[in-house]
């Protein structure tokens, strides 16, 4: 028996005809039977069996249908008559075409977002980089990144060109989408124990915008989007006021707000259910019982509303009601599985005929029939491998597109293919399709064949890269070539068109993407982590890595895998102001990253032992180092040590801190003794017209050791109680009033370079509490942040800004960045690619043009760009520095900066590290951190540094020499 042709290769939706001859053997002349053997899915055979006499042939179709899944196998190809057999073999291969891409990775986080029908653009709210990201409709680009702090909910205003965004600060933010310009609103609601933050907004018609407010440290039911206030931002007048609650209930809460297309009606639910009216600016309320039947038992958990505002959707537990304006039920239908009351989103589509229930972890959609209310099915939009805690549906746009935040990027799902059928779900729930990972690494334009599955697949179609990869024998994958280096996606894709995503799932040639540090020490002996992919094609290989052509001696695989690579590696030494390429070779092939990163003019370390705090004197461009003795001088010019400013035989106390005078004419040093319940004040004139004073305060409870002088001659004690020293007739006086104490009582306090305003913040307690304090005025103010333990704090040289840092041991810091009335107006958020991996070092500071914040940790130095809050520079410390004793109330800076902002003084190992930059650091270009391919494995939320690059936090250290 033959087959003509021996192979064939078959398109999606196409067929051939296979001619089967039978050959009659020792004068056998009867008929046969043939048919093929297994086919794949979506294959068939016409007719499935065949009938050919000896010495003929015959013929028969094969076809795969426009949903066959890509395959290439072997089939057998049996004849039979009577107790004879024979056979022979046809090659079959199921070709398909390539698949769009529905996952777009962008960086960061993505929170909320608004389609523009007009505009045909995606605005996506951006928490994981302090922006607003703008996307193209139309093939999925970013095409502007515009920087906004914090940023959470997001909604157009009724005049279809300005943006309302709610944010993680305390503010709202407006952005035209013609010229992208940003407007913030900031905003403190008195009522709240703590201050809150304003995660969901909507815009109505009248020119109002309702948003939540949320206490800082009091999560809602909802986590993200929920919060226990209700208020109204009035645009027109730039006023803010509180709706709900309208007495003290200590229940009142709204997680969502939904309002109509046109912008004239919105509805939320709290103690009751409310609709509002924007033409009337009048709210109506049902109970919860009238919405949620039976009896509220599961409770509201999510609603929506059509594009006029005449029926109302409402999901519970079990269920969605859909009621019009007067709470009358319309129809009711019935939802797959438990519909979770946070992460959940509930949209009607653009003409109001279907109702979108997200489903979280996995990501899928349950879609509804809003007309007949019932429930049609359910679609995924799941991206593997790790859930994604902030995964959510954004929104919808008019050309049946839903788009889905996920893994740092966006996940689409195509409305227009039908929805799969509940009882063909995979769980009892929404279900998603099982899409085994693949995980191979391959060199560029090299076909490979993975490693077999676990267990047979069945109806599954795979595309890499938006290529087919075809199954054999129903188990093992060949992943195509490709001639682009880096990682590409696997698609699985249902003969029902439903589809999951493997993120970063194979991975072609090296692909070095950057490293972790931007500024290096010329003397080499410190290290940095640099990321990509390709760096191990086989499981335990460590790659060749060379900075600036040199090659690196110690290397450690910290994360392997397609997903994404990372090395620690010991950066070799350099040249001063050279800018470096870095290599990477591998099994699989080679890489460069060119211009990774740039040596720093040759440092100094000097040594000392002692140093308690450092401050640079601008007036006499010296630096001052407090001992316990006396204060050390450095001439910065040379490099040298002066004569020092030794202490009189009189003070006797342990040094704490010291300060320096506005106008630059004294140095304040103090001392504590007896356990810090008596205070002594040392005075020494730097113009060199007066002796030094001591003045002594003997009934102090706790003195902290943190001082400021103020331009009114006088001197702020932190510690209780709370206590002014005047510098004209060295007395102190007791301050009674209780703000002010408050401020003298916090754990640190700091005044601007002029002394007209000084700042305070309680350390290492929750609550996060701030204060502000004018010296001439005596105003003071206070605000609370629940979930912040500040370490260190810094003003601004003008005093309009002042940042209170976080810094717990070896995992960074988070910065807030507070304006002149407490208002938390920005976070720090890091980039994908430059983790911290330290503890927190005191001495956090204001460059002298005030655009950047210098905040060191053990290994590194950040600088944090004041304006966005985004790094602007990481560089590695020639030595570790003298980091704080976790959870010790330290104050003393150990790091200070000259009056250019172009050298960095910290106190080290071994003594006084001096770092010069390649130039001033308010002038510095900031580096631009790819952030589109990362694998962010931190608290996305919070935008920080507390929990994220946990697989490699205490491991950075591990065979890499830094020292």
């Amino acid at each position: 028996m033959a087959v003509s042709p021996t192979s064939i290769s078959l398109a999606q939706g196409g067929s051939q005809m296979v001619t089967v001859s039978a050959t009659g053997q020792n004068g056998y002349s009867g008929s046969v039977s043939v048919s093929l053997g297994t086919l794949p899915s979506g294959v068939t055979a016409t007719p499935s069996t065949l009938t050919v006499s000896t010495g003929s042939s015959g013929s028969m179709t094969v076809a795969a249908a426009a949903s066959a899944a890509a395959a290439q196998e072997t089939i057998s190809v049996s004849g039979t008559s009577g107790t004879l057999t024979a056979s022979a073999s046809l090659g079959l291969t199921v070709t398909a075409k390539p698949v769009p891409d529905p996952f777009h990775l962008v960086g960061g986080a993505l929170l909320g977002g608004f389609y523009d029908e007009s505009r045909q653009l995606l605005f996506a709210t951006n928490l994981g980089l302090n922006e607003l990201d703008v996307i193209s409709g139309a093939d999925d680009t970013v095409k502007a990144r515009i920087p906004v702090p914090q940023p959470l909910g997001i909604d157009q205003m009724a005049d279809g060109k300005t943006l309302v965004i709610g944010t993680a600060a305390q503010e709202i933010v407006t952005v035209d989408e013609d010229t992208y310009a940003v407007t913030l609103h900031p905003h403190s609601a008195p009522n709240a124990t703590f201050s809150l933050f304003f995660p969901t907004v909507v815009a109505l018609a009248n020119g109002k915008v309702f948003m939540i407010g949320q206490e800082q440290g009091i999560d809602s039911n909802d986590i993200v989007d929920g919060g226990q206030y209700l208020l109204e931002w009035d645009s027109t007048t730039n006023t803010f006021s509180q709706i709900e609650p309208t007495s003290n209930d200590p229940i009142w809460e709204t997680d969502r707000l939904a309002r109509s297309a046109d912008h004239k009606w919105a509805v939320f639910s709290a103690d009751q259910f409310y609709l509002y009216s924007s033409d009337a600016d009048t709210l109506t309320a049902a109970p919860l019982q009238t919405v949620d039947p039976p009896q509220n038992s599961f409770g509201v958990r999510g609603y929506a509303m059509n594009g006029d505002g005449s029926k109302i959707a409402v999901a519970s537990a079990t269920e969605v009601s859909f009621f019009d304006r007067e709470f009358d039920l319309l129809g009711t239908a019935q939802l797959p599985g438990a519909f979770q009351n946070s992460r959940t989103v509930v949209k009607f589509s653009a003409d109001g005929s279907r109702l979108y229930l997200e489903y979280a972890l996995p990501l899928a959609m349950v879609v509804v029939d809003a007309n007949s209310y019932a429930t049609l099915g359910t679609m995924s939009a799941t991206v593997n491998p790790e859930p994604d805690n902030l995964e959510r549906l954004l929104t919808t746009d008019a050309e049946g597109h839903a788009y889905f935040a996920t893994h740092e990027g966006l996940r689409l799902v195509n409305l227009s293919q039908p929805p799969i059928p509940v009882s063909q779900s995979t769980s009892a729930g929404p279900g998603v399709p099982e899409c085994p990972p693949l995980q191979v690494v391959a060199p560029l334009n090299q076909a490979k064949a993975s490693q077999e599955l676990l267990e047979p697949i069945a109806g599954l179609s795979f595309y890499v890269g938006g290529q087919p990869a075809p199954v054999s024998n129903g188990s093992t994958v060949t992943v195509p070539a490709s001639s682009e280096a880096g990682p590409a996606d696997t698609e699985c894709i249902t003969s029902q068109g439903d589809t999951a995503v493997n993120k970063a799932d194979v991975s072609y040639g090296v692909d070095p993407l950057a490293m972790s540090a931007s500024l290096l020490p010329p003397g080499g002996k410190t290290g940095a982590y640099l990321f990509g992919y390709g760096f191990s094609g086989s499981s335990g290989e460590v790659p060749a890595i060379t900075v600036g052509g040199a090659a690196s001696a110690q290397i450690t695989m910290l994360q392997q895998s397609t997903v994404l690579d990372v090395a620690a590696l010991a950066v070799p030494a350099g040249s001063a102001g050279q800018t470096v390429d870095v290599g990477v070779t591998s099994s699989v092939g080679s890489g460069t990253l060119t211009a990774a990163a740039s040596y720093l003019p040759t440092p100094t370390i000097l040594p000392a032992k002692g140093i308690l705090q450092l401050t640079f004197d601008t007036h006499r461009s010296v630096l001052y180092a407090l001992k316990a003795t006396e204060v050390d001088v450095l001439n910065p010019g040379n490099l040298t040590w002066q004569a020092p400013l030794a202490f009189p035989a009189a003070f006797t106390g342990t040094v704490q801190s010291m300060a320096l005078a506005p106008d630059g004419s004294k140095l304040v040093v103090l001392a504590t003794a007896a356990a810090q319940s008596t205070a002594e004040v040392l005075v020494m004139d730097l113009t060199g017209d007066s002796p030094a004073t001591i003045a002594t305060y003997s009934q102090a409870d706790g003195v902290n050791g943190s001082i400021a002088v103020t331009n009114q001659n006088t001197v702020l004690l932190a510690g209780l109680p709370g206590l002014t020293l005047d510098l004209a007739t060295m007395t102190f006086t007791v301050e009674d009033n209780y703000a002010y104490s408050n401020i003298e009582s916090g754990g640190v306090i700091r005044a601007s370079a002029d002394g007209s305003v000084v700042y305070s913040a309680i350390l290492n307690e929750s609550g996060g509490q701030v204060f502000s304090f004018n010296p001439a005025t005596g105003a003071t103010k206070t605000e609370m942040f629940g979930y912040m333990f500040w370490t260190d704090l810094a003003v601004s040289p003008d005093g309009s800004q002042f940042a209170a840092v976080e810094a717990p041991p070896g995992i960074g810091d988070l910065v807030g960045f507070f304006n002149a009335d407490l208002q938390y107006i920005n976070a720090n958020v890091y980039p994908d690619f430059s983790p911290p991996d330290d503890s927190g070092v005191l001495g956090v500071t204001y460059s002298p043009g005030g655009k950047v914040l210098v905040v060191p940790l053990g290994d590194s130095i950040e600088l944090w760009d004041t304006a966005t809050g985004t790094l602007r520079a990481r560089l590695m410390t020639p030595e570790e520095l003298q980091v704080l004793v976790y959870p010790e109330n330290g104050v003393a800076p150990l790091l200070a900066l000259d009056a250019a902002g172009d050298t960095i003084y910290a106190v080290s190992k071994s003594g006084l590290s001096v770092i010069p930059l390649p130039g001033p650091m308010d002038e510095m270009t900031p580096v631009a951190w790819p952030a589109n391919r990362a694998t962010r494995l931190g608290d996305a939320l919070r935008g920080t540094a507390t929990t994220r690059m946990a697989a490699i936090k205490g491991a950075s250290r591990a065979g890499v020499s830094k020292r």
